[in-house]
């Protein structure tokens, strides 16, 4: 065996058609993460891809820096994915100095992880993805994630129409001012007016109808079909939650090691579900010893950008270790709370992960740290905040 082909090379240098299925290539990723390491070398011929494509993608959309290649026939690798700089995108350290709006969305990682609250010997941490630019929300990188692997698709298309409850219209809505696409945002009509007011100023176009993102989709479909346009489909699409294993989750864990912490659970909201997905995918793959908690709104109540649902929908991809409901109410009540303890407004999402963090805590029999993501600040709803107030 000719091992003096087999190298590591930057997977930013590397060339590769799109994957047949983007299901084979969660296929991959899942077995890279569960191994640990890259198993096989990708075959190339100078710097395309000839064999491994399914791992290549695989290997990217993980945020692996560097690839095991090999010239001819693909190799036994056994590459450990921390060689591969599996924690290098996630891990900061440079004077956050960007050459452009694209680079500062995919470098400035990761967003902060501060401890807000100690519950009977377990000390509450929340990841404040807020601090992301584009949405101020964590759906800059559900957009990022779905627009990045196929970005040449979208800009021969032209446009790009998808349904949202708000964020990820509006972080599209910007992504594509930078790439050079038009954008349709379908918001139900009952959703909070910051995600129309957004698109808008952003210079996209906007329909108000429905009560609900799931009623809307098929009116997107026939609309993009009509067009010619393309649905990104954050509902279903694999990209989705790949997108929130490369970032979210192994930011959490990096953060973790690095400020020594000892993670018992990660509090994730139930939306599209691609972030809770990812998170659950990447701890029960990587650190089976922290509990992945997905919180929806319980029966009755409606809380911003949640949904409740029976049934989970990435069928490759595990569920979180348990699901909790919380109330309306006792999301505003705990959004309120924090911000008069700590001064950081969640949004109502945010609040109804620390209600349910809380809650366990209480309950808590065993000292350690609770993560909770909070997906964007409580400045985009202000009247159900001052509405609780009785103002």
């Amino acid at each position: 065996m000719a091992r003096e082909t087999l190298r590591l090379a930057p997977v930013s240098s590397l060339v590769a058609s799109t994957p047949t299925s983007w299901e084979d290539v969660v296929r991959s990723a899942i077995s890279l993460l569960s191994k640990g390491a890259q198993e096989l070398s990708i075959s190339v011929k100078g710097q395309e891809v000839s064999d491994g494509i399914e791992d290549y993608w695989a290997l990217r959309l993980t945020g692996c820096q560097l690839a095991a290649v090999s010239e001819g026939a693909r190799e036994r690798a056994l590459a450990p994915l921390e060689a591969l700089g599996f924690f290098d995108e996630v891990s900061g350290g440079w004077p956050r100095v960007y050459g452009g709006v694209l680079e500062l969305v995919l470098r400035d990682r990761p967003s902060p992880l501060v401890m807000i609250k100690e519950v009977k010997g377990v000390r509450i941490w929340a990841k404040l993805e807020w601090y992301n630019p584009l949405s101020l929300s964590i759906k800059d990188r559900t957009a990022v994630g779905l627009v990045e692997p196929v970005a040449e698709e979208v800009r021969r298309a032209g446009a790009v129409y998808e349904a949202s409850s708000s964020n990820t219209a509006v972080a599209l809505a910007a992504l594509s001012r930078v790439l050079g696409f038009r954008v349709r945002a379908y918001i139900p009509a009952t959703a909070e007016p910051f995600g129309e007011q957004m698109v808008r100023l952003l210079g996209g176009d906007v329909v108000r109808a429905g009560t609900s993102t799931t009623e809307l989709r098929p009116i997107v479909k026939a609309d993009a079909e009509r067009d010619g346009a393309i649905v990104l489909n954050q509902f279903e699409s694999y990209l989705n939650p790949l997108a929130h294993i490369r970032w979210t989750a192994k930011e959490i864990d990096h953060q973790s090691r690095v400020g020594g912490l000892r993670p018992r659970a990660v509090y994730v909201t139930m939306g599209t579900r691609g972030h809770a997905a990812g998170v659950s995918t990447y701890f029960r793959l990587r650190r089976p010893d922290v509990e992945v908690v997905g919180v929806q709104p319980s029966g009755g109540s409606s809380i911003p950008g949640l949904r409740k649902e029976t049934s989970w929908t990435w069928g490759l991809l595990p569920p979180p270790t348990r699901v909790v409901e919380v109330s309306d109410e006792e999301a505003v009540q705990a959004g309120l709370s924090i911000a008069r303890e700590t001064g950081l407004l969640f949004g109502p999402s945010g609040g109804a992960a620390a209600w349910a963090a809380m809650r366990d805590a209480d309950k808590n029999k065993e000292e350690g740290d609770y993560v909770i993501v909070v997906p964007d600040h409580g400045v985009k709803y202000l009247r159900l905040y001052l509405e609780s107030l009785g103002a």
